[in-house]
């Protein structure tokens, strides 16, 4: 492949994993990456002053998809990596903070007893959610087509626990409403478990952390956390894989305007003259791929709705804290609040804030992201009013950290899986050697991102396999 080009389109997390995947795939391959900001990175950010190291974008990834892992371990990061401490998360409602209930696996209880401990709900909605478990209807069926993720959970469940516990948990991370997020696309590990152990609540029983299974006086297991960070910040993620890219040419500002074809290879213009490709990985936001490929039918993407978050990072004098002791809360829908999640920042992490208190919330919902588009002062404001509201007293924050995601967060719903694959035939039918990659496609996480892009360089490889076979029998 000595003459053959590739070129990545997009300079975030995903594009810089397929360069690195790429560069080990293909020791002879001719790479450029080409990023339209003056910045590697994208979402991935990292405030890095004054002793704090305070992420802008994602602040962690799960600990059990070991993709990204790997790949940090790779690259020489390893010594670097932070587990979250472990400690009380709540749910904010009308009717104030209750601690998540222990032993819950993403919001799904896995031991009555402690479950029965919560104040989020009712007794009787308490006896509800034990009968549904223990005694699931014999008219369930695991669903062999994808369905509602809502509709999923509430006969299992019941509708008070998904609509107090599971919704503000779950609904955050894929940005979307649980009643048309797509099982399938979102958390497919709730029907394998199932199928696998018989019902959903002995399948979650087979997720709970080593902390959460019963211990005999002879056994101690200490709470670890289930987030993996890095303590130099997720930022220098980024620059490390930068740095380790040895053959793979890095433009920036240099963002992707048109595609045709010229002489059976790809024509790419730029502002700064055309560039040449054999292969073509984009990993850039879903609106501009529907505008480069046009000679594909792509109305799944053009259908493929967004919406915009911020973050406001609060930092505080030490004295200032939430008056309760944990690592933050997600909000229900319903509560009269602006921001949808806080995470007190100096206690999940060691490594972030020392002798600070640190506040991170978040704003921006499906279908009401208005205040995501106000200026800082009645962003900043509105986030104010609501944590002091909670807090019950004055707050006076020393500095205050805003970062915005406009309409980067997409929405999977029922369907996205099957979607996704139609797109990426019609793409490759109509522009063969173009590939997709990134958040639009195969899940929101870091790590969903990584294994996006190498599960794209490995099939560009089966795809010259294939052409290698082809010449070798010709």
């Amino acid at each position: 492949m000595s003459s053959k080009r590739l070129v990545i389109v997009g300079g975030g997390i995903t594009g810089l994993a397929a360069a690195y995947y790429a560069e080990r795939a293909f020791p002879d391959l001719n790479i450029t990456l080409l990023e339209a900001g003056e910045r590697l990175g994208g979402k991935v950010a990292t405030y890095r002053e004054d002793g704090f190291t305070i992420e802008r974008g994602p602040d962690s990834y799960v600990a059990r998809k070991h993709i990204l892992t790997d790949l940090i371990e790779a690259i020489g990061l390893g010594e670097k990596l932070v587990r979250n401490n472990t400690s009380q998360a709540f749910i904010l409602d009308t009717g104030g903070l209750h601690p998540i209930p222990k032993g819950a696996v993403m919001g799904i209880p896995t031991d009555l007893d402690l479950f029965r401990q919560t104040t989020l709900l009712t007794e009787e909605e308490k006896q509800e959610v034990a009968d549904l478990l223990l005694h699931p209807s014999d008219s369930l069926r695991i669903p062999e087509q994808d369905i509602p993720l809502g509709e999923y959970l509430r006969p299992r469940l019941g509708d008070a626990l998904v609509e107090k516990l599971i919704e503000p948990l779950l609904s955050g991370i894929y940005a979307g409403n649980i009643d048309q997020m797509s099982t399938f696309a979102t958390y497919p590990q709730f029907v394998a478990n199932e199928q696998k152990a018989g019902s959903l609540f002995e399948g979650m029983r087979l997720m709970r952390p080593l902390d959460q299974l019963p211990q005999t006086p002879q056994t101690t297991i200490k709470a670890t956390g289930q987030f993996l960070s890095l303590e130099t910040g997720l930022e220098s993620l980024i620059e490390r894989l930068e740095e380790v890219l040895e053959r793979s040419e890095i433009r920036l500002e240099t963002p992707l305007l048109a595609i045709s074809r010229e002489d059976g290879r790809y024509r790419l213009k730029t502002d700064h003259g055309p560039e040449y490709a054999d292969y073509v990985l984009l990993t850039i936001p879903h609106p501009q791929v529907v505008q480069l490929l046009p000679d594909a039918h792509l109305p799944e993407l053009e259908q493929l709705t967004t919406h915009s978050t911020a973050t406001v990072t609060m930092i505080f004098d030490q004295q200032q804290s939430l008056p309760i002791e944990g690592t933050g809360f997600v909000v229900n829908r319903r509560a009269p609040y602006s921001i949808t999640a806080c995470t007190a920042i100096d206690q999940k992490w060691n490594h972030s804030a020392p002798d600070h208190t640190v506040l991170r919330a978040f704003v921006g919902r499906p279908g009401n992201d208005h205040l995501v588009h106000e200026s800082d002062e009645v962003l900043q404001q509105a986030v104010l009013q609501d944590l002091e509201k909670i807090c019950g007293r004055t707050l006076e924050p020393k500095q205050v950290i805003i970062s915005r995601l406009m309409d980067g967060l997409p929405a999977y719903t029922v369907g996205h899986a099957d979607r996704i694959q139609r797109v990426r035939e019609e793409v490759l039918a109509q522009y063969p050697g173009i590939y997709l990659a990134g958040l639009a496609y195969d899940g929101v996480g870091l790590p969903d991102c990584v294994a996006s892009a190498k599960t794209m360089i490995e099939s560009i490889e089966l795809e010259q396999s294939h052409t290698d076979e082809s010449v070798n029998e010709t």
